[in-house]
């Protein structure tokens, strides 16, 4: 893949058509690109933000996550646990959650793996669990309890 050196200026101007923790500057080049229209004038760049849509707040996630981990007897994929969190919450899905994001993911199913990240820096999902491999903690199990 080829490396490419731009200003800071550039990258500024390029972050305000990235949605945070969804694009990279991959996906977000490729969301202007796409907005140029044929006479080369770049036309708004619509962007979704957790904040603008009707989604599900992130901690609902915590409890989902954390039942289907002990389902499986405490360690699953990350897919397994994607899985799991669907058919758990899917009656409760707001419209928005089903709103992709830049990578063709559906906002849920990113802020499943956002909370797993959140979860692991709060103890409860293992830290040295091998890649792609979600483990609850002995915390995680209590939050459980408790929550």
């Amino acid at each position: 893949m080829p490396v490419v050196r731009i200003s800071e200026e550039l990258f500024k101007e390029i972050q305000k058509y990235a949605e945070p923790l969804v694009d990279n500057i991959e996906t977000t080049l490729w969301k202007i690109l796409k907005s140029v229209n044929q006479n080369g004038e770049l036309t708004h760049v619509r962007s979704y933000s957790r904040k603008t849509l009707d989604v599900t707040p992130q901690k609902e996630f915590w409890r989902p996550i954390l039942e289907t981990l002990t389902s499986k007897g405490g360690t699953a994929n990350a897919q397994t646990v994607v899985e799991g969190v669907e058919s758990r919450m899917r009656a409760s899905f707001k419209a928005g959650d089903y709103k992709t994001n830049a990578d063709g993911t559906a906002k849920w199913v990113k802020a499943v793996h956002f909370q797993r990240l959140s979860m692991v820096h709060q103890g409860l999902i293992d830290r040295n669990s091998p890649r792609g491999v979600w483990q609850i903690t002995e915390k995680g199990r209590q939050w459980l309890l408790h929550h």
